[in-house]
């Protein structure tokens, strides 16, 4: 059954109600910005060499821009989608929980070690068990209010500590390149929401493109994260097959698997997510490996956004845009887009394992 994305009863189709919240992501993002602002950071903070971004999931991949954003930066980034901290975290190393729920074990089990190595400590969350800790060890948390699942939920994740590393020197963003930020993302939002007709709505272009595709994004620079962000949009918005991999990367490896399986070859959508910040020579190989594919006979888009006024407006417009696609290509899957069953009943299985 052909689904006309321009007539979607969105009522019966969105039931997690995506739409609404996209259509606020700027208004989340500027609430986000003044809840930053009125955190007082702590002087010992200042102290850190080291900062380490605990998180999994949409969290997880919100410690990734983080960490791709101080590059350049005198302080040393790191981030643990994991159980276990570096052993080179102490004193001078501070530990920042990025968790929507506060209670992603994994990111638990890392907050309590970061305080036995007497690590300084963050959280960011809207509650939960994390909240819990840092009111057992005294550390500072940064709470938020937002009611629905942690993808959606990128402009508190993001934003928040973004303004934290604003405050202590490691990251460039005034408020007028911010609010330019949020000004770009609400004129993005005009072309791509649900009104917009999909002859001119290039989110909706670019879901019906993929649709019936396995789609392996390729990203880097200031966008290497963005590229992985839109794998899992796909993967958790759309139940559709998605991995990602990274320039230069891929060049070393992967084009030189484009012999076999033919068949499978044939199914297989590459998408290029390019920053207008990458270097000269990234922009090069971006084209050299655009030009393998076509030989190859190989599918492939590619994306950017040139609007974009900085390298922090950049990934905000690069996030708006792949969770629109998301949307977009559930609905042309006949799923909720919200919803993540397997992933939940996952949660539950290993709880009940580990008890």
């Amino acid at each position: 059954m052909n689904i006309n994305l321009d007539k979607i009863d969105f009522s019966r189709a969105d039931p997690g109600k995506m739409r609404e919240y996209l259509s606020d992501f700027a208004h989340y993002c500027k609430d986000a910005w003044e809840i930053a602002n009125s955190f007082a950071i702590p002087s010992y903070f200042i102290k850190c060499k080291k900062v380490v971004f605990l998180g999994m999931g949409a969290s997880g991949i919100v410690a990734e821009f983080l960490k791709d954003l101080l590059r350049g930066s005198t302080l040393v980034a790191e981030c643990v989608h994991d159980y276990d901290l570096p052993n080179w975290v102490d004193k001078e190393t501070l530990v920042i929980a990025v968790s929507h729920s506060g209670d992603t074990e994994e990111d638990l089990y890392a907050f309590v070690s970061a305080y036995q190595k007497n690590a300084k400590l963050l959280a960011i969350t809207t509650g939960g068990k994390l909240e819990n800790l840092c009111s057992k060890y005294r550390s500072p948390i940064i709470k938020y209010s937002f009611d629905s699942e942690p993808k959606l939920a990128f402009p508190y994740l993001f934003v928040i500590p973004s303004v934290v590393l604003k405050k202590l020197g490691y990251l460039e963003l005034s408020k007028d390149d911010f609010d330019k930020a949020c000004d770009q993302v609400l004129a993005q939002t005009t072309k791509i929401t649900p009104e917009n007709h999909s002859t001119v709505n290039p989110a909706k272009d670019l879901a019906t493109k993929i649709q019936d595709s396995l789609v392996f994004v390729i990203s880097s620079g200031n966008l290497r994260s963005s590229g992985m962000r839109f794998a899992h949009a796909i993967n958790e918005d759309g139940k559709s097959f998605a991995t990602f991999n990274f320039l230069p990367e891929i060049d070393h490896n992967l084009i030189a698997g484009l012999e076999f399986p033919k068949e499978l070859l044939e199914d297989i959508t590459i998408i290029f997510v390019e920053s207008k910040f990458s270097r000269p020579e990234i922009k090069k190989r971006e084209n050299l490996t655009a030009h393998i594919l076509s030989s190859k006979k190989i599918s492939y888009l590619r994306i950017n956004f040139p609007q974009a006024a900085n390298r922090f407006s950049e990934i905000l417009l690069s996030v708006n845009f792949i969770e629109h696609v998301g949307m977009y290509l559930g609905l042309l899957n006949q799923v909720d887009p919200v919803s993540a069953k397997i992933v939940d009943q996952f949660k539950i299985q290993l709880g009940q394992e580990g008890r």
